[in-house]
């Protein structure tokens, strides 16, 4: 559950680093982000909507359900979280 819970903050940072102007780059879509999380159509994205978001594109990358990602598996979730999502 630890390893989980971290791999949960590290890709909480990766969505706030995508939301961060300053950290603004071609491959990554914040406004898509913010229509896939946004569960309540607020134009917001609260922590209990990122969080719900990131921990369901966690489960389709850990194809094992093992509850951790392998090098590949993360770096395939990171990708996706930097393109704003499936």
């Amino acid at each position: 559950m630890r390893s989980l819970t971290k791999a949960l903050a590290a890709a909480t940072l990766g969505a706030a680093l995508v939301a961060s102007p300053a950290f603004a780059r071609e491959d990554m879509d914040a406004d898509k982000f913010v229509k896939m999380s946004d569960a309540d159509k607020d134009g917001m994205v609260s922590k209990a909507e990122m969080m719900k978001m990131v921990e369901k594109m966690f489960d389709k990358h850990d194809s094992k359900k093992a509850g951790k990602l392998t090098r590949e598996q993360a770096e395939a979730f990171l990708k996706e979280l930097m393109k704003g999502g499936a």
